[in-house]
């Protein structure tokens, strides 16, 4: 393996000796020992030539692969990685200070997308989304003014509480339900997750079915509750009702028409198209067998 180019600890670029006594190697491998080298001697000359060409190329590696890094990249380049991020530099700006508010130095981060980000890459999360009640005072959800809520099904707590850390600053209210705890050089912060209900639905769809314009016929009833569960994707909160269910059934077929649907829960049964209640720390799931649709 070789020691120079890319490596662990980052870009190991060869000097320029090594290069040239790895010419010289080469011409006593192809001339053999008795060639002349010196650096007076028109080999000599040749070979310190080549080894200076190469030694460039080596630089040109090395600034390109720094350059994929914010924290060592400059000039245009560093502007071309700001645009990453929808940033651009201000007249004010040197390469340190620009450069530091790309890679958010010495600053705590509050980004919804970051978050959400951070929280679904982890291994064995299912669900994830980041609420914020940017108000000054409490929300729909319950939720307090100012304050985040990360609503997580699955995953390692231990995990959760690391990626949170990363974002929220000391001082944040975090609304949740479960406490989950992360200490890091021997600090350690709480911070609480919402961990929706499962609330399992039953639902039956009425649907009417006809030819379209092009007389081609309509979706059998098993399409259109396959269509209806890949599509019907529900946050913590959200209401199974007629509006969602219709939307998503007529905007997949042009000749499926909704009648009605009739949902229940926990054995509570509304009437007809009156939406099945979820509370925000809850989380509605229909699974194939507990969906039915049916043709009139």
């Amino acid at each position: 393996m070789t020691d120079y180019g890319v490596q662990s600890t980052g870009f190991v670029r060869k000097p320029l000796t090594i290069i040239l006594a790895e010419i010289e190697a080469a011409v006593i491998t192809e001339f053999g020992p008795g060639a002349i080298q010196t650096p007076q001697s028109p080999l000599g000359q040749i070979n310190g030539i080549f080894a200076e060409a190469l030694s460039k190329e080596w630089e040109n590696a090395e600034d390109i692969y720094q350059s994929y890094d914010p924290d060592q990249a400059e000039g245009t380049r560093l502007d071309t990685l700001a645009s990453l991020r929808l940033m651009t530099r201000s007249g004010e700006d040197t390469d340190e200070t620009f450069r530091q508010a790309i890679t958010n130095q010495g600053q705590a981060r509050i980004d919804l997308q970051d978050i959400g980000r951070a929280v679904a890459q982890i291994e064995g999360v299912t669900y994830s989304h980041v609420w914020v009640n940017d108000t000054d005072a409490i929300d729909d959800n319950g939720m307090p003014p100012g304050s985040v809520c990360i609503a997580v099904t699955g995953g390692s707590e231990d995990e959760i509480a690391a990626a949170i850390r990363r974002y929220i600053v000391p001082g944040v209210t975090v609304f949740g339900t479960t406490n989950i705890e992360s200490v890091i050089d021997g600090y350690c912060r709480t911070f609480r997750i919402l961990r929706p209900i499962d609330v399992p639905i039953e639902l039956t769809v009425t649907v009417r079915t006809f030819k379209d314009a092009l007389g081609c016929p309509p979706p059998a009833a098993s399409a259109i509750k396959a269509a209806l569960i890949s599509s019907l994707y529900l946050l913590n909160g959200d209401d199974v009702s007629y509006y969602r269910v219709r939307s998503i059934i007529e905007s997949s077929f042009s000749n499926v028409e909704v009648v009605s649907i009739l949902g229940n829960r926990d054995g509570l049964q509304p009437a007809l198209n009156v939406a099945v209640d979820i509370a925000f720390i809850e989380r509605a799931s229909l699974s194939p067998d507990d969906v039915t649709v049916t043709v009139v």
